[in-house]
């Protein structure tokens, strides 16, 4: 099932599984936010999400 995470910068990422949720807010984080690359662990990153 898929996942979401809701950036408080406005926007949504998803995953149609755990990884590659994980690897899209990994990959968003790098992007837009670089100065909290290596701030999330993966479970809390799955912690933030909800159902797609």
């Amino acid at each position: 099932m898929a996942k979401q995470v809701n950036c408080p910068c406005g926007e949504t990422v998803r995953g149609e599984t755990d990884d590659e949720l994980v690897t899209n807010v990994e990959a968003h984080m790098q992007d837009k936010h670089p100065e909290m690359v290596g701030t999330m662990s993966r479970g809390q990153i799955l912690d933030m999400a909800q159902e797609a």
